[in-house]
């Protein structure tokens, strides 16, 4: 088998083996993949977090066997929960978005490994042991990142993608797109029953669950629509207040925590 690792701050993940695609995903950085096909301009790639499938142009990644993939599983790794950070490379200072995964030896926690070494001026951190603080703090980092659709980052994020981004950081797994994270977890039957941490899932007229956010607080949701935000949150749906109406119907509550 022939894997890869993200070198870039992210790469888009494409529906088909072209760079006018629709991107349905991206890689960020440190994210390691499986080479499923290729062709001479593009890889059919699996993520090995959560299987999402999907090409990319290589340019970007450095791709090696099972030996170095087994280098990998042995050093140490966490993620980023800063909105951005900074890694001095070989060409260069290159900013990582929230999410990108970081390899390093125990020991030697500045020196990052990604096809290449990477210098970091901080110590990576693991998650706050009390993961509603943890919420909290990842809350703020990432309010007003701009919504893209297929985006998973602080660069632009879509629904999912942020849900899926701030859980994984939380070391809860989840898959990526809406209608595979509302088959997870278990269900709560009504909102007056919800916790923080909840997710919550909205259909549209045609039943179809279409969005996702978190349940931050009693009344209060964490979501990306236009851009990562708050809105009120009731039995009915999301109410803006910017608008003055509903915008989304609620459909199902889960609870992953």
């Amino acid at each position: 088998m022939e894997y890869g690792i993200v070198q870039a701050s992210f790469i888009p993940v494409r529906k088909d083996p072209d760079s006018t695609s629709e991107m349905t995903s991206q890689l960020l950085f440190g994210e390691i993949f499986e080479v499923l096909e290729r062709n001479e301009q593009w890889l059919l790639v699996r993520n090995r977090f959560d299987g999402y499938e999907g090409w990319i142009s290589p340019g970007l990644t450095s791709l090696f066997k099972d030996d170095t993939l087994r280098e990998y599983e042995a050093m140490e790794s966490s993620l980023v929960k800063e909105k951005f950070c900074s890694l001095r490379g070989p060409e260069g200072t290159l900013l990582i978005p929230t999410g990108s995964v970081l390899y390093y030896h125990a020991g030697d926690t500045r020196r990052i490994h990604c096809g290449k070494t990477y210098e970091f001026d901080k110590e990576p951190g693991k998650p706050a042991m009390d993961i509603l603080k943890a919420l909290e703090d990842l809350k703020e980092e990432l309010l007003n990142v701009p919504y893209l659709w297929g985006g998973k980052s602080s660069f632009g994020t879509d629904c999912s993608g942020l849900v899926q981004t701030i859980f994984r950081i939380l070391d809860i797994p989840l898959l990526r797109d809406t209608s595979q994270q509302v088959g997870q977890g278990i269900t709560v039957n009504m909102i007056t029953e919800s916790e923080t941490g909840d997710l919550l899932f909205f259909d549209n007229d045609e039943g179809e669950i279409i969005h996702t956010g978190i349940l931050i607080g009693p009344g209060e949701i964490l979501h990306a629509s236009g851009c990562v935000k708050v809105d009120a949150i009731d039995h009915q749906g999301i109410y803006s207040k910017q608008l003055g109406k509903y915008t989304h119907k609620l459909r199902v509550i889960k609870r992953v925590l």
